[in-house]
């Protein structure tokens, strides 16, 4: 499955990368991402929503730095797939894409400050920040299936730094990134996405938002030919500090983390397929911990 940008901004420094956000929607790319569509244009649509009441800390509690913490946010998405026909490189075929975010965004909390407590709020809607992503390998042996890419996430979404949230992070991300799907029987599916996120600049802060590893994995059962149910979830974790004018930020750099884990279930023909998962996030630091929910749906177009 395909990334569809998730972007969430606020002014307070004790939540990992800027905003505690990531370019990339982790969970998105969980069933069959190791399996490259066949020769032809294809469309996906990821419909997301996402909701957390707790903002955790370095610890993994929740920071005292904030209360009454809330944020809801909604995606949809849009991804562009063109496999191309009889050309191969390695042994592989050639994948082109695109991803086309919209997002809608509602965060509210108390700050805790030295002169007291301070209520904020914010909302945001619009067009996130956009992926591309110019060339993906992808190889079929048997009952295992694998995709090889690069991708780039452009600025393109509004941002302001006087607003609370805003739809576009404002700084650029290159995630290398690998798939793999086996099948050891027919109706059994393993899947991974791993994929590194390395993050610039927001020059409107100065703030560099830290590297990032993140892996998508479903298991599923298909009992008939066309319903498949499974778990599928996520692992997030930054591996390099948050700086803000060159000093690592909050003390601790602001590193992030979660795991989650939920149920699926799909449904799918070769000219339609449509799957719908939650996902329940947990042991999270500096960043929130809440629920998410994917609706999500394929079909080629050529």
């Amino acid at each position: 499955m395909a990334s569809a940008t998730l972007a969430s901004s606020w002014t307070t420094t004790t939540h990992a990368t800027e905003g505690g956000g990531s370019n990339y929607p982790v969970g998105v790319n969980t069933l069959l991402s190791g399996v490259q569509p066949p020769p032809g244009s294809h469309i996906y649509v990821y419909l997301q929503a996402y909701e957390a009441t707790t903002l955790e800390g370095n610890n993994g509690s929740p920071t005292a730095s904030v209360s009454e913490f809330s944020l809801h946010a909604q995606a949809a998405a849009f991804r562009l797939s063109h496999v191309w026909r009889d050309v191969t490189f390695l042994g592989a075929t050639l994948e082109s894409r695109t991803n086309i975010p919209f997002v809608n965004l509602d965060l509210h909390f108390d700050a805790h400050t030295p002169k007291g407590t301070v209520y904020k709020s914010g909302t945001a809607t619009g067009l996130s920040d956009l992926t591309v992503g110019p060339l993906f390998l992808g190889w079929h042996l048997g009952n295992l299936h694998q995709i090889l890419g690069l991708e780039f996430f452009l600025p393109t979404g509004s941002y302001d730094t006087s607003r609370l949230v805003n739809p576009g992070r404002h700084y650029y991300s290159m995630q290398p990134n690998y798939a793999v799907t086996w099948m050891p029987v027919p109706n059994v599916e393993f899947s991974a996405r791993a994929l590194y996120s390395i993050n610039s600049v927001n020059h409107a802060t100065d703030y560099h938002s830290g590297n990032e590893f993140i892996v998508d994995y479903n298991a599923g059962f298909r009992f008939t030919p066309m319903w498949q149910i499974g778990v599928s979830g996520y692992f997030y974790r930054q591996v390099t500090d948050d700086t803000q004018h060159g000093q690592s930020v909050n003390g601790n750099g602001n590193r992030g983390e979660v795991l989650a884990v939920g149920p699926s279930i799909a449904y799918g023909t070769r000219k339609f397929s449509v799957a719908l998962k939650y996902q329940r996030e947990m042991m999270a630091r500096n960043r929130p911990e809440g629920n998410r929910i994917w609706l999500q749906m394929y079909m080629p177009f050529q």
